[in-house]
């Protein structure tokens, strides 16, 4: 029998023409998203500003590090890159957006490969992977995605193209934090 430690794994997260990191690393700064409310036409009020910083984002370089965390409903993606959001999960935001979130309640996802099949470390003996990255429990999977009201490009569950993810494993068998000594 395989112990949740044998399938999980720490990896870069990337592209494999472009690398994946947070809105503020990848812009340098806070990432501010100014929205004018409109309604039928006419100004309803001042312009609203939020902080989308902790979103996934498309960067030139480096990549983002995380602990896929095997568990039986699928991967729960804890962020083991140095900074803000290190110890967060990825997980969806209330409108589908992808971001750093507190990890509980955070979704998991499944690893998919270009035929739709379901994989698990434990079964890939290559150290770079091409996947798609379902959310468990929902349909589709994760895909490039434009806000109406934001110059930037975040990573969404909305029915779009999927998008294939690259990652590059530095450590299998990789011990949960907060339980290092498990079997």
């Amino acid at each position: 029998m395989r112990t949740d430690l044998k399938k999980s794994f720490i990896a870069t997260i990337g592209a494999q023409t472009t690398l994946v990191h947070f809105l503020d690393v990848v812009h340098g700064g806070k990432a501010t998203v100014s929205s004018s409310l409109f309604s039928g036409g006419h100004y309803t009020g001042r312009p609203q500003s939020r902080d989308d910083s902790h979103f996934l984002s498309l960067r030139p370089e480096p990549r983002a590090t995380l602990y896929f965390r095997y568990t039986n409903n699928g991967y729960r993606l804890y962020i083991r890159t140095p900074g803000p959001y290190f110890g967060k999960c990825l997980s969806l935001s209330e409108n589908g957006i992808l971001g750093a979130f507190p990890s509980e309640g955070s979704n998991t996802f499944n690893l998919r490969d270009e035929r739709g099949y379901t994989l698990s470390i434990d079964t890939v003996k290559s150290n770079t992977l091409d996947v798609y990255l379902q959310v468990s429990g929902l349909p589709g999977a994760l895909h490039i995605h434009r806000l109406h009201d934001s110059k930037f490009t975040y990573f969404a569950n909305k029915g779009g193209s999927p998008f294939m993810f690259n990652f590059t494993i530095v450590e299998r068998n990789a011990p949960y934090l907060n339980f290092p000594d498990e079997v």
